[in-house]
């Protein structure tokens, strides 16, 4: 079986929906970035030792495609994201702050492997976000989803000041 249709050579893609977009265009820009930022998600659920954390950071490769299908299919409720997601990704958030001195310092990633990697996905979690917000504002898609994109750097900053 092949996966090469020769249908993008042109600049296009379709969506879930069937609809044809310009590979420059916002939507391909979030789905081009929340892919990265699932990939330096692999990585780091392959690099930490603790089968916990491993299986979160699956989970958010999960919400993660499920985000892209939103984007890419906007009128399918299935994709909707809900205030209980939300409520997941800061209760894990917290739960790993109460770890956290109480008094905020400028980081200066690179201390292992790990906690640079985590830094690298938090990077591409804030962008990802601001092209979803960019996509956001053409489309109006779920609230829910845009919170779920704006904690998702939060939680990647706590995990990564944890002891690996």
């Amino acid at each position: 079986m092949s996966i090469t249709t020769k249908k993008g050579d042109q600049g296009e893609t379709s969506g879930l929906c069937g609809e044809r977009v310009s590979k420059n265009s916002d939507v391909i820009h979030f789905w081009g970035t929340a892919d990265e930022l699932s990939s330096h998600l692999g990585l780091i659920k392959a690099l930490l030792p603790d089968e916990r954390a491993r299986l979160f950071i699956e989970v958010i490769q999960t919400k993660l495609i499920k985000l892209m299908a939103h984007v890419s299919d906007i009128e399918n409720c299935d994709y909707f994201f809900s205030g209980e997601e939300v409520d997941v990704l800061d209760k894990e958030t917290g739960s790993l702050s109460e770890k956290l001195p109480k008094r905020f310092q400028l980081i200066l990633p690179g201390k292992n492997i790990t906690e640079a990697q985590i830094h690298i996905a938090r990077t591409v979690a804030r962008r990802a976000e601001r092209l979803f917000v960019a996509v956001n504002e053409k489309h109006k898609l779920c609230p829910d989803a845009a919170a779920y994109m704006n904690r998702l750097s939060d939680y990647l900053f706590v995990l990564s000041q944890q002891d690996f």
